[in-house]
């Protein structure tokens, strides 16, 4: 029998767990100086401390340039060019910031995307392996099988290639009418108006 973790689960779900905790905390690790950088602005661009730091300096800016504070001369009056200028740079330092953030999540998501695809490609190999073997079995033993067309279907291999053409042929012949289709949709909706209600729009060009 399996044992059991402290929560009633099997020890190999523990184990699963961990080893994916690992594999995570491998593939976020920063593997390099600019790396570390881009993740710690880019995390510290998402949460409320930089919002609340973005209002409390564009307040005192104005405030600072308005006058209100006697000691301090003004040095951008209204309508603030400089401000407008440093937030306009920030703006796009923030973006750059972001998408290197996001390509580098989206690397990471490519890969666990891909290690998905070998685990449920090899689960499909041995559940076939499985159920071919269990057809051999009951040959064997002279067991009676009832096979349907679920069945034998089930105890094929299917190559990955017949799949993705599975897909891709009928995705393609969705999005064809859509991607290429404009123009003749617009014919078509041009045709199928009748000729009476067409003629009053050539007379008014």
């Amino acid at each position: 029998m399996n044992e059991l973790s402290k929560n009633g689960a099997p020890a190999s779900v523990g184990e699963n767990v961990e080893k994916v905790i690992r594999i995570e905390n491998e593939a976020l690790r920063p593997r390099s100086p600019n790396e570390a950088i881009t993740d710690a602005i880019a995390g510290f661009i998402g949460t409320i401390s930089f919002v609340i730091l973005q209002i409390v300096a564009v307040a005192g800016w104005m405030i600072v340039n308005a006058g209100i504070i006697s000691q301090i001369t003004p040095f951008d009056p209204s309508p603030y060019p400089l401000l407008s200028s440093i937030t306009s740079l920030e703006a796009v330092l923030i973006a750059a910031f972001v998408l290197m953030k996001q390509n580098r999540m989206s690397i990471i998501a490519d890969r666990r995307d891909h290690l998905d695809l070998q685990v449920n490609l090899l689960t499909e190999r041995q559940a076939t392996q499985i159920i071919q073997m269990v057809d051999r079995l009951s040959t064997h033993l002279g067991v009676e099988q009832h096979h349907n067309k679920d069945s034998r279907e089930l105890g094929r291999h299917v190559a990955v290639e017949h799949l993705v053409e599975e897909v891709s042929q009928p995705l393609a012949q969705r999005l064809r009418p859509l991607i290429g289709g404009g123009s003749e949709s617009r014919r078509a909706r041009h045709e199928s108006i009748p000729r009476a209600h067409r003629e009053p729009e050539r007379q008014r060009r």
